[in-house]
């Protein structure tokens, strides 16, 4: 160890030299500067003209070599100091001056070998000491303070920056020893002092984040990266973008270490790196693609290079063009030919953006799409759209990732999906030109014309063989011109000359002229009419029931569709439907993107709903859409009753005849139903209520709601049913408005939008009353409640439990007096009631365990087990939470059995038996650790509090 005392000269502030605990006075000021230029090269040889330089520039005068010597002579005088053995020596060499000081007298040589020492300490607790040291030599943060010579600006920055990095070496050092909260302060000045020093930031944003201050974490990070565009005009680096996507992903490297003990009942692993998943969303290749040689060169050439991708900025194009053109297929097999380009992943949504029929996708709805594909958990993703940007900007930052955003309405839809960052790529298709993104973002337009004559030829090469086309190559290029070079009708044409290898090409073409005469108006050229008899060529080929088939499918509201769902616009069983599908596909007027999931062309389907509307009858339209909302509403109620078999029960609209419903066998299997069928009841919602059909609509959404809740869609939740109560008022539907209202207040909960909740649930309330429902006025009661507790008013909560309990009880409706009697003495328990929560919570058990409901047994158990331990009964405590465990993992519930397992190990640890407790929380920190959760972070930190 250095001894740091007795440092009597002095640059890390004021510039003394001190002798008997007094600073020596200098007769000039000029003096005091030539000192303290040569304390900074102490014991090196300094030049006389070095030192005419440092004092006085590019202004020195004619004597400055002789003022230079007299200096110096004054200098040695002073450091005498009344006749004693000098302070230090200033010795005349042949090159020039040296200042010799003994060691331990000079504090920036001590402060530079204490750093030093810091750096090669065996423990982070040594290297504290040691910085702290070091950085207490420091008076002030100006050094050289007093000295004016023009040597002293560069000098100051120079010693500055070495007291910032042992700052940086403090604070990391701190973070290591587990010091986070009591830096906090600290690292606040230091970020105020220095802005633009962005390790500061970072420092102090995993200092907050250990400390539980997620949003002040957060804000740190807005609030450096405002100051550094706006007041600087830089971007923030790297490492606070990826710091920032961390925070918000819960990333368990950021934890507390903790330094693991095997002996030691709180013997613990250190968290395991967050694995980020790599998205692979792009849609099949398309077949036989042909032609657009230049536009992919210009995609090729737009497209960062790997060697300065991490330099470059995010690359925006829009392919545009008329519909049908081509644009995702050239998008598609671009990103397909180009994905080992973006190893970070591939992104696509398809928003719907001109979609006849139905609403384009929403940018929240595109976003979280985005954020499941990364593998954010729910109860990850942020509430607002802004935040939920954020994050997925924040997740994309610094990664080469490519979005493929298609069939884009307008630059609104599109701006909050831009990532943002460096080595990506956006690729929008749209029929819009988006002229606001190329002029405001920089995006690079790629216009897609129809295909030349020799591209079409080669597109009916890639369809047919060069052998067929070449027989009759005149042909081909009239059959060309008869489609307008549209790769749409081209791909129908060709589909129909495939199946009949032995036909002509000649005689379809003059089919094609035939159909084209029948609907040109007088003669004329027209693009429309040219697609339109390909498009009828085509549709008059099929059988009558597939014809038919093609026609109803123009009315579903969704961009896909499963089989029972096409069965029941037909008012067939879905094998029947099955063969008249695979017709379709054949003539390419609908494609099966996935196995049993089909889809048509935007053209396409405003064509079969324009035959549809001249073809059947109002009638027979009108019965069909309530045949395929019959499908929806019965298939996602039957999944919802499988995810959770007691959930408020509806009576609902009885099945149209006709209308074919989706089974599952399990809750998984429901599960997996809903998160494919996710958008499209969304759109079917929505048709619903378009077209006055209230009580599918508002029921729809109540049967939509358990799927979004678990799976933490809240804004869909609240998207929903504010659709569903927009028809419900407008047909005057009271139990429909009651439902929506009452539902929609748990899902504001959910967002913690608590006003908003109160508001809805206070509506659903009185509605309910109004009805006579006294089971609908008593599970809003116990939505009331939660609201309250989130609010952290348990009082008032535990008054909206007792009525929901009250009101079950008179409607003699059990399963709801099982979850008001648990949340009744969940709230006692709260409230430090104990002898009151346990008498609830036995009632509670008693009653799930009567109905067989095991996901309100386990909760009630562990209500109950959590009673008896505030109560100090941790022996019975443990009993129950052992039993709730187990019902728990017959559930297959992962995330509800942490919290059990937690609680088990706060009962062991209270009542003293530390191992249990370990292995318990042990437990649970595995599957929060699997789940990607952040309440990892407080059970590691109880492991690592054990003794």
């Amino acid at each position: 160890m250095i001894d740091s005392d007795g440092c009597n000269f002095r640059v890390l502030g004021p510039v003394e030299v001190v002798a008997n605990g007094k600073p020596l006075q200098f007769a000039r000021r000029q003096q005091l500067d030539l000192i303290a230029f040569l304390m900074l090269r102490a014991d090196r040889v300094v030049g006389t003209a070095e030192i005419i330089e440092a004092m006085w520039g590019g202004a020195a005068p004619r004597t400055a070599n002789v003022q230079v010597q007299n200096m110096v002579s004054a200098l040695r005088a002073v450091l005498h100091h009344d006749g004693d053995e000098p302070l230090a020596r200033v010795d005349r060499q042949a090159a020039g001056y040296a200042l010799h000081v003994s060691s331990g007298r000079l504090d920036l040589a001590v402060f530079t070998a204490l750093v030093a020492q810091a750096r090669s300490a065996r423990t982070p607790g040594a290297a504290v000491g040691l910085l702290r040291e070091a950085l207490g030599l420091w008076r002030g943060t100006l050094p050289l303070a007093g000295v004016r010579a023009p040597f002293a600006t560069a000098a100051r920055a120079y010693l500055s920056e070495q007291r910032d990095g042992a700052l940086e070496q403090l604070f990391d050092a701190e973070l290591r020893c587990g010091n986070h909260a009591a830096i906090v302060p600290a690292l606040t000045d230091a970020v105020a002092a220095n802005p633009v020093r962005q390790r500061f930031v970072a420092q102090l944003m995993v200092a907050l984040h250990r400390s539980g201050r997620i949003t002040d974490a957060l804000s740190a990070y807005r609030s450096a990266r405002q100051t550094l565009h706006g007041e600087y005009g830089l971007d923030a680096g790297h490492e606070l973008q990826d710091l920032e996507r961390r925070i918000l992903l819960g990333d368990r490297t950021l934890d507390p270490p903790v330094e693991p003990d095997p002996a030691g009942p709180g013997s613990t692993r250190p968290p395991p790196p967050i694995t980020i998943p790599v998205p692979a969303q792009l849609p099949l290749d398309v077949r036989g693609f042909a032609g657009r040689g230049t536009e992919l060169a210009h995609l090729d050439a737009l497209a960062p290079d790997s060697d300065a991708a991490s330099t470059a900025a995010t690359v925006v194009a829009v392919v545009m063009g008329t519909a049908g053109v081509g644009k995702t297929a050239l998008a598609v097999h671009w990103a397909q030919q180009a994905a080992n380009r973006f190893p970070d992943g591939q992104l696509y949504v398809n928003l719907r953006g001109f979609h006849p029929g139905a609403r384009p996708v929403e940018p929240g709805e595109a976003l979280r799409g985005f954020l499941d594909a990364f593998g954010v958990p729910p109860e990850r993703v942020p509430a607002g759209l802004d935040a939920q940007a954020a994050l997925y900007r924040s997740l994309v930052a610094g990664r080469r990732v490519l979005v493929l955003l298609d069939n884009a309405v307008d630059e609104e839809q599109v701006r909050p999906l831009l990532p943002g960052g460096r080595g990506g790529m956006v690729l929008i298709t749209s029929r819009d030109q988006l002229i606001g993104l190329v002029a405001l973002e920089g995006a690079h337009p790629v216009s897609l014309d129809v295909l030349s004559g020799t591209e079409a030829r080669e597109f009916l090469v890639g369809r047919l063989g060069a052998q067929r086309v070449a027989a009759d190559p005149q042909a081909a290029d009239t059959i060309a011109v008869q489609c307008a070079r549209l790769p749409l009708a081209l791909a129908m044409v060709a589909a129909r000359a495939a199946v009949h290898p032995t036909f002509p090409l000649g005689s379809l073409s003059a089919e094609l002229s035939a159909v084209r005469e029948r609907l040109r108006p007088q003669g004329a050229n027209d693009f429309t009419t040219d697609v339109q008899a390909a498009f009828s060529w085509s549709y008059r080929r099929l059988t009558p029931s597939v014809s038919a088939l093609f026609r109803l499918l123009g009315l579903h509201p969704g961009q896909d569709m499963g089989v029972d769902a096409a069965a029941s616009l037909a008012g067939v069983a879905a094998d029947e439907v099955r063969p008249l599908l695979a017709e379709l596909v054949r003539a390419h007027l609908i494609t099966e993107h996935v196995p049993g999931r089909f889809a048509l062309h935007d053209l396409l389907r405003a064509y079969a709903a324009e035959l549809a509307q001249r073809t059947e009858s109002a009638p027979d339209q009108h019965a069909a859409l309530r045949r395929l909302l019959s499908h929806y509403l019965h298939s996602a109620y039957a999944a919802a009753v499988l995810m959770y078999p007691h959930r408020y029960k509806l009576d609902l609209v009885p099945p149209d005849r006709g209308a074919v419903v989706a089974e599952s066998a399990d809750a998984e299997q429901a599960s997996a139903w809903f998160a494919a069928e996710h958008a499209v009841l969304l759109a079917a919602l929505s048709r619903a209520a378009d077209s006055d059909l209230g009580t599918y609509a508002w029921q729809l959404a109540s049967a939509l709601s358990t799927f979004l809740d678990r799976s933490g869609h809240w804004h869909d939740w609240v998207a929903s049913q504010r659709t569903a109560l927009s028809v419900v008022e407008r047909v005057a539907d009271r139990i429909g408005q009651a439902h929506a209202h009452g539902s929609l207040g748990l899902a504001y909960n959910r967002l913690k939008r608590y006003d908003e909740a109160h508001v809805h649930l206070r509506r659903a309330d009185d509605l309910f009353g109004e009805l006579d429902d006294l089971v609908g006025q008593a599970y809003t009661s116990l939505r009331m409640s939660l609201v309250h507790e989130g609010q952290g008013d348990q009082g008032a909560a535990l008054l909206d439990a007792e009525q929901a309990l009250d009101r079950f009880e008179s409607a003699d409706h059990d399963i709801g007096r099982g979850q008001a009697l648990n949340s009744v003495g969940w709230l006692h328990a709260q409230l430090g009631q104990y002898s009151d929560a346990v008498k609830y919570c036995e009632q509670a058990v008693d009653v799930h365990r009567e109905l067989a409901d095991r996901e309100g047994l386990a909760n009630a158990l562990d209500s109950l087990g959590f009673a008896l331990a505030s109560d100090g009964d941790h022996r019975q405590a443990v009993v129950h939470y052992r039993e709730a465990l187990v019902v728990l993992r017959q559930l297959a519930d992962p995330y509800y059995e942490t919290i059990t397992l937690a609680h088990l190990g706060d009962a062991h640890h209270a009542a003293g038996d530390h191992r249990a407790a370990a292995d318990a929380w042990r437990q649970a920190l595995a599957m929060l650790d699997e789940l990607g959760h952040p309440d990892a972070a407080d059970l590691r930190a109880k492991l690592a509090g054990l003794v």
